[in-house]
């Protein structure tokens, strides 16, 4: 493994996404929840959040729709100060905070808040404004590869390395939940023989419990 990717090793990425329901005092809830389990079993562990700029991310036009994914957005937003109790808390509670950022103007938001890691979604992996915009930060990456074609992930993958910049790779099911005989967990050998100097990890939504992933190794 490169030196530059010792960041990912043994790193748990425990989900908050809008789980916080835009309120402050779940989130602080959330990851008081996290942190004794994270104790307990001397776990290397990041919450994740998500970062959208609703005033530039949802056009103009759908900004009062019924649509769930919008209303769910708009519904669950902080604002920047709100996020940045939340990081706090997270680093109080001894884990690490990051983030996937949506748009451009969140990266900017992952800087301001000093994340060490952005995290990429898979839907974005061949958005190039996007990376690009990541890429200026020169902070560590970890990519999800749900649904990506192998072109769009050696893409990827090219892009980083040429800039030097440390990244982990995950595979991923981009069904919610997913069926363990769903999984499809030969892929992560896959990806570790396609790219011997990344970390691999999983990207998972299991119907049941998290045996299988925690099977990996």
């Amino acid at each position: 493994m490169n030196k530059n990717n010792k960041i990912f090793q043994d790193l748990f990425v425990l989900e908050m996404t809008n789980n916080h329901l835009g309120k402050l005092e779940r989130a602080y809830q959330i990851i008081e929840e996290y942190a004794p389990i994270v104790r307990f079993n001397n776990v290397r562990a990041g919450i994740k959040l998500q970062f959208r700029d609703i005033d530039t991310f949802i056009h103009k036009d759908f900004k009062n729709s019924n649509i769930r994914q919008i209303k769910r957005s708009q519904e669950t937003n902080l604002t920047k100060e709100e996020y940045k109790k939340i990081v706090n808390y997270i680093k109080k509670n001894n884990m690490i905070a990051l983030s996937t950022p949506f748009d451009e103007n969140s990266v900017d938001l992952c800087v301001d808040l000093n994340l060490p890691i952005i995290k990429i979604a898979s839907a974005n992996i061949n958005d190039w404004v996007l990376l690009n915009k990541v890429a200026e930060t020169k902070k560590p990456v970890i990519a999800s590869l749900g649904g990506a074609s192998l072109n769009d992930c050696d893409s990827l993958v090219k892009f980083f390395e040429n800039r030097e910049i440390p990244l982990a790779i995950n595979h991923c099911v981009c069904t919610y939940p997913t069926r363990d005989e769903d999984l499809q967990l030969n892929q992560i050998d896959f990806l570790r023989e396609r790219y011997p100097n990344l970390v691999v990890g999983l990207s998972t939504h299991e119907d049941t419990d998290w045996t299988n992933s925690i099977l990996i190794s």
